[in-house]
């Protein structure tokens, strides 16, 4: 009858037991083992006990110690056992070193596709083992959020932060443009934020960035001619193209492509820049494959 001890299982059962099978002796088991022979023949007849069958011949006159047909059933998933745990030791070895794992990376979209595939190219280069899974948002704003839930590993956001839970590293000064319909007579420069109270302006929808630029050209300003609102970069960009006004938008978004038809004036001086960083938890103890991707950003 088969036993239902099982849950006592020991790997101590397995490795004594996989060791007398190999080398056919109790005695060279437990010199392989570095063990007595009485305490190999112990583990044995502890694991035969759960089994609840003999699993090696010990008849008299025998040389070496055979494997019953219940013992050839185990040895071949003992065999199966032992070689994933030795896999599941090396993977930990190699996670504790930092050569192994994933890491979850929050962006938004124009730093997903500006920031992230250089950071990726020279983080592969270095932990080519470890997997990075690249979480996209239009707004930094839910990206901070899930970073604080742990929901995140890193995340490209913009300042400020909460410095009190998150630490970070500044990346990238990304200075803000005036974006118009080519041949529309606009100065090939803006000299001062009272010039740009004049245009009526299509500006982001929840980006931080642009709240914080609006709230910034208000109080200069007065009220602004705001005519369209939207986080979608391509129908801004169209806006723009039909003639509805001037767009402000960050240089990075720019750079994502589609500006035929479209001047591009630099607001450098006039209006703040925004700085995008790597932001992650202050709480959190960085494994060595996160502090190799914090090092290179």
């Amino acid at each position: 009858m088969l036993s239902d001890l099982w849950p006592g299982l020991d790997l101590r059962h397995l490795a004594a037991f996989s060791a007398v099978a190999r080398t056919r002796s109790f005695a060279r088991a437990a010199e392989t083992l570095g063990y007595t022979q009485p305490a190999v023949s112990q583990q044995i007849r502890a694991l035969e006990k759960i089994v609840g069958q003999r699993l090696f011949d010990r008849s008299s006159g025998r040389a070496e110690a055979t494997l019953t047909e219940a013992g050839a059933v185990l040895a071949a998933h003992v065999d199966a056992l032992t070689a994933r745990l030795a896999v599941a030791r090396q993977d930990l070895r190699d996670l504790q070193r930092g050569e192994a794992g994933t890491i979850r990376v929050g962006a938004f979209q124009s730093a997903l596709a500006r920031i992230l595939p250089h950071v990726l190219k020279r983080y592969r280069a270095e932990r080519p083992a470890v997997q990075v899974e690249a979480i996209e948002s239009n707004d930094d704003a839910p990206l901070l959020e899930q970073l604080k839930r742990g929901a995140l590993d890193f995340a490209f956001v913009l300042l400020p932060l909460d410095s009190d839970t998150l630490s970070h590293r500044e990346l990238v000064q990304d200075e803000f443009l005036l974006v118009s319909k080519t041949g529309e007579g606009l100065p090939g420069r803006i000299r001062s934020v009272a010039d740009l109270g004049e245009y009526p302006l299509i500006v982001h929808r929840s980006c931080r960035s642009a709240a914080a630029l609006v709230s910034y050209l208000e109080a200069r300003t007065g009220t602004l001619n705001i005519v369209f609102r939207s986080d979608d970069n391509a129908a801004v960009k169209e806006m723009v193209r039909a003639g509805l006004g001037v767009a402000l938008l960050p240089e990075l978004w720019t750079q994502l492509g589609g500006n035929e038809g479209l001047e591009l004036t630099p607001l450098t001086g006039v209006v703040p820049s925004r700085t995008i960083v790597l932001a992650w938890r202050k709480d959190r103890l960085l494994t060595p494959a996160q502090e190799a991707f914090v090092n290179v950003t």
